[in-house]
């Protein structure tokens, strides 16, 4: 048996779910118009009609939506036709509602009769193929026997006039009511089926771009693997010729050799977050650490290396001051962002310049803010800093090498634990980043 589902491309089980919850919210509206009209028309209009048999069809309303209420809230389809019967149940049993609402309050005289049409526009935007206009006919039906058993004697005519509609005014009305109800159906359906076509070819070709963006990655990630390993014992090598052959080698060639080896690590960390960042956009390899940590004795231990760093820069690094407190963090995840603005920070801040670190602890939340007196972002370069491969003109001046890759990995590790950065920076006074990240439910 064909999937029912397919028949909704409009919707998934979950968003149908969000309509029937919207559908259960506009009977209470309707309810208290039902409710509010009850005294307005027995003591404002005065008009002859049967209050107590409305009053029992809203209380019947209240008890259905009630029913309706508890089964959206607590149980839990799991199938379209599950849902789709308990929707086209509710519309159905509406109609009928309506048809009785609509007799005991004046007939086809009550211009209110025209509340069928609500039912079947969203019947139209909900349901594909014939139901909506099986809806359209069901509802024409319950009108016309109506109007016919009212001007034929066989059930009371409550009149709003005190006098009746000639044969023509009920006709016309009537036929004014097949027009536009099926009209309205017509109309609705066409667009909303026009809709869900362009939605479908939107979603094939949002596939088409996630399955593109896959393999990207998949060629990134191979790719950086690959060259981890020979650039790890490039540096290595590097290292150790450095280290053996020190006081054989002239001074410009150490400084050749030094120079070198800093290029390879250079590399090699462009190599980590190419890395990074192709790990991080896949859900299923996400290591979540959480930890109970004094968070600045922590933070002070994972930047010992950005301390050396500045150090041999000649930069001043600070743990700012903060009231500290043992908290449960990712502490995988936000060691990554806490090295990768404070690395940033260091390298784009001139010898003499400051960078500081203020942790903080609230209620609710905590965070960061990285602040430099380096070179700063353009104004407008600032919102262009966290996208991938973007180096800002100035940041390529100071330093050739990079991938344009840290922030948007740091973002990309914020957004996937709920959390903000923000970014404020003069060109040519520094920068202060800060992190603000929800405690782990």
């Amino acid at each position: 048996m064909e999937d029912i589902s397919r028949l909704f491309p409009f919707y998934t089980l979950k968003t149908f779910r969000q309509r029937i919850g919207w559908i259960i919210n506009l009977r209470w509206v309707a309810i208290f118009g039902i409710l509010t009209a009850i005294p307005i028309g027995k003591y404002l209009f005065t008009f002859n009609i049967p209050y107590d048999r409305i009053t029992f069809l809203a209380t019947l309303l209240i008890l259905f939506n009630l029913v309706y209420f508890f089964i959206y809230k607590y149980f839990s389809f799991k199938s379209f036709l599950q849902e789709v019967v308990f929707t086209e149940a509710q519309i159905l049993v509406d109609f009928i509602l309506i048809s009785f609402m609509v007799h005991y309050s004046g007939g086809i005289e009550n211009p209110f009769y025209f509340l069928y049409i609500v039912h079947i526009i969203i019947s139209g935007v909900l349901f594909q193929g014939v139901v909506p206009f099986v809806n359209t006919v069901f509802a024409s039906l319950l009108l016309t026997v109506w109007t016919v058993l009212e001007y034929s004697g066989k059930v009371p005519l409550y009149s709003l006039n005190h006098s009746r509609f000639g044969f023509s005014h009920v006709l016309i009305s009537l036929i004014a009511f097949y027009v536009l109800a099926f009209a309205s159906t017509v109309v609705i359906v066409d667009f909303i089926n026009r809709y869900r076509k362009l939605k479908a070819i939107i979603d094939e070709k949002s596939k088409l771009l996630e399955m593109t963006i896959n393999e990207r990655d998949r060629i990134f990630r191979f790719t950086a693997h690959e060259l981890k390993s020979p650039i790890t014992t490039l540096k290595s090598t590097l290292s150790v010729l450095n280290s053996i052959y020190a006081d054989k080698i002239d001074e410009e060639t150490r400084n050749l050799l030094r120079r070198a080896e800093q290029r390879a690590d250079q590399i090699l960390d462009m190599v980590k977050d190419m890395i990074e960042i192709t790990r991080y956009r896949r859900t299923e390899e996400e290591v979540v650490k959480l930890e109970k940590v004094d968070f600045c004795k922590w933070l002070d231990d994972i930047l010992e290396s950005q301390k050396v760093f500045a150090k041999s820069k000649g930069v001043e690094f600070e743990i700012g001051p903060v009231s500290c407190a043992m908290v449960v963090i990712d502490t995988n995840s936000l060691s990554k962002i806490a090295i990768n603005l404070v690395n940033n920070a260091v390298r784009y801040t001139p010898t003499g310049g400051k960078v500081t670190v203020t942790p903080f602890v609230r209620q609710r939340e905590y965070g960061i803010i990285v602040s430099d007196t380096g070179i700063g972002i353009a104004e407008d370069e600032i919102d262009k800093v966290f996208e991938e491969f973007y180096r800002a003109k100035n940041a390529k001046e100071v330093e050739r090498l990079g991938t344009g890759l840290g922030l948007s990995l740091v973002k990309q590790i914020v957004e996937r634990l709920g959390g903000d950065i923000k970014v404020e920076s003069r060109l040519g006074e520094g920068s202060k980043f800060t992190v603000t990240l929800p405690f782990s439910s």
